[in-house]
């Protein structure tokens, strides 16, 4: 867990009109031919392509997407600005796998941020070779500590996480495609800029 607000300050210029989610994708891939993992993600029918695959944390098989701007790469993530009246539920559409073959998981996702705390992070954790993931969104507590939020699709074994998981229910799959939709809206917390925890 990093405090970005300094960070985030020097990447993003928020109008007051605007709010920004952030999005720490990440995939474990840990397998030697990292350069044909398919990895990309879509926000309904938006698709990007202004971002790089690297290593943004020591794990060399720890595989993130962050953004780029022309020659400089996002130290966070993909921040997704937007203005703060235009906050719709968003698809969130991830591909994971290899090349051609590769899976997509869709999720909805309402974000809730207002002028006063314009920013949130969703963290996305693929394990690639268990074919399981995770989201962590996290939520500013009174005596000034951090709640821990978890979306996931299996059951993780760990009692300090499990008071704020929520097992995500499938919807639909479709085998054709390798689309698999969930059925929850994943919800991140808003923050105020000082206070963004990735």
């Amino acid at each position: 867990m990093t405090h970005y607000s300094e960070i985030i300050k020097n990447e993003i210029n928020l109008a007051e009109d605007e709010c920004c989610i952030v999005f720490d994708l990440g995939c474990y891939f840990p397998y030697s031919n990292a350069n044909e993992l398919t990895f990309d993600f879509a926000l309904g029918m938006e698709q990007f392509n202004d971002y790089k695959i690297n290593n943004r944390y020591p794990n060399k098989y720890y595989k993130t997407i962050s953004r780029k701007y022309g020659r400089k790469v996002s130290k966070i993530g993909y921040p997704y600005v937007m203005k703060l009246n235009e906050q719709n539920p968003m698809l969130l559409c991830l591909n994971v796998g290899i090349k051609d073959k590769y899976i997509t998981l869709v999720l909805p996702i309402y974000t809730k941020m207002t002028k006063d705390k314009p920013i949130c992070a969703l963290k996305f954790h693929y394990m690639f070779d268990k074919n399981e993931f995770y989201f962590i969104s996290y939520e500013k507590a009174k005596d000034c500590g951090y709640y821990k939020h978890i979306w996931s699709s299996y059951k993780i074994e760990d009692e300090i996480n499990n008071n704020n998981e929520i097992l995500l229910n499938i919807s639909s799959i479709d085998k054709d495609s390798n689309m698999i939709v969930y059925e929850n809206i994943i919800e991140p917390y808003s923050l105020s800029l000082q206070d963004l925890l990735v």
